[in-house]
């Protein structure tokens, strides 16, 4: 009994272990298959993941390709550009090689050259032609044709003077006795040297019986106060302001220092704003000025002096710019205006008739015919430019009738025209064909009327003693000193050019303000002697 339990635990005990083992097997068999379960995922998700990068690089490679295709256009493009960009090279480098050449031509010296070149006055030049026969045979500057009037002799009534010459005459040489001949007249002009008189003038005080107040009767020919009378005034300010004597000077010959004169110049100029304010306003009216302008300095800073006169007028000013601000605050608005000028751009904004200077243009063509001296277009062009810039410049002194002088002042400026039109080759032509095309409705005004001038040497030749003046006195030391010089220079230049004696003027203003403080100084302007204004 015992033996047969024994072996069925036996039996049962294998069995378990069988059991055991399969349950074993199944569990590594599971393992292998969990193992294998997750290869297979990480498989999937490795392929799914390959399969996510080809498609970013196909979509990078579209792109990739794209973006080639596009380089691609763009270096197309710039090698249009590389080769517009060499063509524009190639014709710079031609453009530079001719431009070295032109210079190569304007750097020929044939001569020792003259240093302000066509502007150099004949006393600065290296070398003078010689002159003409005829030139030679002129008697002084007389016009071919006048017999000259000699010198004027001066009449008794004109004579401050006349004194008999008494004494003995020594015997004549033949040996015989002279004989009573008549009355020989010899006119003298004596210089007389002007000084400084001292006077004591007693004047006898009044006292009102009422108020106490004191009067004097004023000082004859003096302002109140003031040490000079205004004879001595108006000289010392004539002398440096109109004659161009310099300051230290006139106070040495005054016996005064430069300060005192410089005082004196400035309260003469405040009292005489009001004039000079006048003659503006009337010059503003005129139908014709010249105007220029030139170098000046204020206390060593740059400034310019500016000049707009004609006929009647002399109008300074002095300011520290070169802008067109000042011709605008000197004539206004006044369409009508023709303003004679060089090609200065600063009178260009001016709401004005414009007339540029033709002694300007011909100095422009002699002087590229100067520059290129074996260029025969040059030289044609310049021998048939010349005579007719000459030819404008001095129509208006022939004294033709309107009709005629208008008539003949259009043949020239259509025969001025045809020769800026043709064709030309040369730069230098070019350049001055250019000036007559874009500047015609400035450059001819004066084939209207032989009042309007074809040049503005005018107003260089009345501009050139402030030159003298600038470069002896080197300026003005403030801006007060500035307002001073244009109120006394615009004051006497202007009362010159209308006939009148500038100290004579001077010294009868003075004595007017002199006696009533209230004088209203505007009506003391020198009136126009003339019926035109223009």
């Amino acid at each position: 009994m015992e033996a047969g339990k024994g072996e069925h635990a036996s039996v049962i005990r294998d069995k378990t272990y069988r059991l055991l083992a399969k349950i074993a097997e199944q569990e590594r068999m599971i393992a292998i298959l969990s193992a294998s379960a997750r290869r297979g995922e990480e498989a999937v998700s490795q392929a799914e993941a390959e399969r996510s990068r080809r498609h970013e690089l196909l979509k990078l490679l579209c792109e990739t390709e794209v973006r080639l295709s596009y380089a691609e256009k763009e270096i197309r493009i710039l090698k249009i550009r590389l080769r517009e960009n060499e063509d524009a090279q190639a014709l710079a480098e031609e453009r530079r090689k001719r431009i070295e050449e032109l210079e190569m031509l304007l750097s020929v010296r044939l001569k020792p050259e003259d240093p302000f070149g066509l502007s150099t006055p004949s006393s600065r030049r290296i070398s003078k032609k010689n002159s003409s026969e005829e030139n030679r045979l002129k008697r002084g500057g007389a016009r071919i044709g006048h017999r000259g009037s000699g010198r004027r002799r001066i009449t008794e009534s004109e004579a401050d003077r006349v004194l008999p010459v008494d004494g003995k005459i020594p015997p004549c040489q033949c040996g015989g006795f002279w004989l009573d001949g008549g009355i020989a007249e010899h006119s003298v002009r004596r210089f007389i040297p002007s000084r400084m008189e001292n006077i004591l003038y007693r004047k006898r005080i009044s006292i009102c019986s009422c108020c106490g107040r004191q009067a004097e009767n004023p000082t004859p020919g003096a302002m109140p106060g003031w040490m000079y009378d205004n004879g001595a005034v108006a000289n010392a300010l004539v002398e440096h302001y109109l004659h161009g004597a310099t300051a230290g000077a006139v106070a040495r010959k005054m016996g005064i220092g430069r300060g005192t004169f410089f005082g004196i110049a400035h309260r003469t100029a405040g009292m005489l704003k009001p004039v000079f304010e006048k003659l503006l306003e009337e010059l503003r009216l005129c139908r014709v000025i010249h105007a220029d302008e030139t170098g000046w300095t204020m206390d060593g800073t740059k400034a310019y002096a500016w000049l707009f006169a004609n006929r009647d007028f002399r109008i300074f000013l002095f300011r520290g710019t070169r802008s067109s601000d000042v011709p605008k605050e000197a004539l206004g608005e006044n369409p009508e205006l023709v303003l004679v000028t060089d090609r200065y751009s600063g009178y260009s904004p001016l709401d004005v008739e414009h007339q540029y200077c033709f002694v300007h243009l011909l100095r422009d063509v002699k002087k590229e015919e100067k520059n290129f001296p074996d260029d025969q277009e040059v030289l044609s062009f310049a021998a048939e430019m010349k005579p007719l810039l000459s030819e404008a410049i001095a129509l208006r002194r022939l004294n033709l009738k309107p009709e005629e002088y208008t008539a003949t002042a259009e043949k020239l400026r259509t025969r001025i025209m045809e020769l800026c039109v043709r064709k030309a080759e040369h730069p230098a032509v070019q350049y001055i064909q250019n000036i007559f095309k874009d500047n015609e409705q400035r450059l001819f005004k004066w084939t209207r009327s032989p009042d309007i001038p074809a040049d503005n040497n005018f107003a260089e030749r009345e501009l050139r003693p402030t030159v003298i003046a600038r470069k002896i006195s080197f300026g003005s030391q403030s801006e007060k000193g500035m307002a001073t010089r244009e109120i006394l220079m615009s004051v006497l230049h202007t009362a010159r050019c209308r006939g009148y004696d500038p100290v004579e003027f001077l010294r009868n203003a003075m004595d007017k303000l002199s006696i009533d403080k209230n004088t209203d100084a505007s009506t003391l302007a020198p009136k126009i002697r003339k019926a035109d204004t223009s």
